[in-house]
């Protein structure tokens, strides 16, 4: 150390000793002089300003102090001296900005964030909400899992008229408490959104999401349907998984069997409702699904789901003529010959002993096309020329030989075939001489 510096200090030190405060500074700042950098000179200067009741000057000398650390990057000596300098002036905004910064870079989050929320609530006091905003902001992204401060970030947009995104906020701060368990806080950030009457749906469909979470589901339904977003296709399938996950299956049915014609998204929704429907045995409800769904299945190609679903109605009820024409149709388009015809053959017969002739004659018609025995054809025309006969009970003898047809997979070898050549104008007579001359014509051969 220089001779001359070192006597300085020395006498520095006596004064001190005699509690003779301005000539020991008066040394000191000859020592700055000569040493500008030295940080031992400065802070002992500081210290003395302090001792002397010279809060200014004290507070200049730290913040040169401080300034030198943070250029030597010597933070944890930095943020001594804005602390020292806090002590002195508690409201100081600019020490406790350098000091928030020096947390952060230090990785003390909670010590950061502590800063700077002082430093907020003064600037709100001061009518500074701009400035606020931006420093509540900064406290979100620098720990987004607290809550308070997205709240607060949110009254202080709103405060400022930043509606939008004060809504998005008071949403964060909801959605962090629900996630934390505190479904009141949740609840009451909710109750900001209400208040503010969001009407953007990409917004309204997050809250909606939320208040599923928080228990307030019947409200969000008011709420979509005071917004007429209900009716929203998208806003239909939310609904449609709500109500299925409650297990509210009649509220759902409402919605999918009104909707899944128009709106094919919600068709995995309505098979889902039909698989617990089925399992519940509710085979109207069932049904009606089944019909609204059928169009939507065909044109996405799906019609294995729709078979399968069927099947399992079927074994419900096996004698249900609903049930058996989705079945066939289905069937038809799956070009499945094998089951078509077993199906077929049940409907006519079904639909014939109900007395439906006319739906009975269209069923058989299409057994007739897509069928493998060919004596259909033969059925069908025995119907058609026995529905144009006047006499009833011909008619319902020939329905009746129809039914025994089918029923036995073939025609009746005896009488039936007579009757059937009446039924197409055919006289006793011809069918006489027909088989007489059968009978003499095997005579003549076998003679010879």
């Amino acid at each position: 150390m220089d001779p001359k510096t070192n006597r300085l200090l020395q006498q520095a030190g006596k004064y001190i000793l005699l509690g003779k405060l301005n000539l020991a500074l008066e040394q000191y700042l000859k020592l700055s002089e000569m040493e500008p950098e030295d940080t031992t000179i400065i802070n002992t200067i500081g210290d003395l300003y302090v001792r002397l009741d010279d809060k200014e000057n004290a507070l200049l000398w730290y913040q040169k102090l401080a300034e030198t650390f943070k250029y030597r990057e010597l933070h944890s000596n930095a943020t001594a001296t804005y602390r020292k300098i806090l002590k002195l002036s508690p409201k100081n905004q600019e020490a406790m900005m350098q000091l928030a910064q020096l947390y952060e870079r230090q990785g003390e989050k909670a010590l950061a964030k502590s800063q700077y929320q002082m430093i907020a609530k003064i600037e709100m006091s001061l009518g500074k909400n701009d400035h606020a905003v931006s420093l509540y902001q900064k406290i979100c992204r620098l720990d987004p899992t607290c809550s308070e401060s997205s709240t607060t970030l949110a009254q202080s947009l709103e405060l400022t008229g930043k509606r939008e995104e004060a809504m998005n906020a008071y949403l964060q701060s909801a959605i962090l408490l629900s996630q934390q368990g505190n479904i009141s806080g949740a609840t009451s950030a909710a109750e900001n959104i209400f208040r503010m009457n969001p009407k953007e749906k990409e917004f309204v469909k997050s809250f909606f999401l939320l208040l599923q979470r928080i228990d307030l589901t019947e409200r969000g339904l008011e709420f979509l349907q005071s917004l007429t977003l209900n009716e929203n296709p998208e806003f239909q399938l939310i609904l449609s998984e709500v109500f299925l996950k409650e297990g509210n299956l009649g509220a759902a049915q409402k919605l999918l069997q009104g909707g899944v014609r128009n709106n094919p998204s919600l068709y995995a929704p309505s098979i889902k409702l039909l698989e617990s429907l089925i399992a519940r045995k509710e085979l109207d409800a069932s049904l009606e699904l089944i019909e609204a769904v059928f169009d939507t299945s065909i044109r996405l190609q799906d019609e294995i789901t729709l078979k399968m679903l069927l099947d399992s109605l079927a074994e419900l009820d096996e004698n249900n003529i609903r049930i058996l024409k989705a079945l066939t149709t289905i069937l038809i388009r799956m070009n499945d010959k094998e089951k078509l015809e077993g199906y077929l053959r049940k409907l006519v017969i079904l639909q014939l002993q109900q007395g439906d002739i006319q739906d009975g004659r269209e069923s058989l018609n299409t057994l007739v096309v897509h069928g493998q025995s060919s004596f259909h054809l033969d059925l069908l025309n025995m119907i058609n020329e026995a529905t144009m006969d006047e006499n009833p009970e011909a008619l319902k003898e020939t329905v009746q030989n129809v039914i025994q047809a089918i029923n036995r997979g073939c025609m009746e070898k005896e009488g039936t075939f007579a009757n059937f050549a009446l039924a197409l104008g055919v006289s006793e007579l011809d069918l006489g001489m027909g088989m007489l001359e059968m009978e003499e014509e095997f005579i003549h051969e076998s003679t010879r």
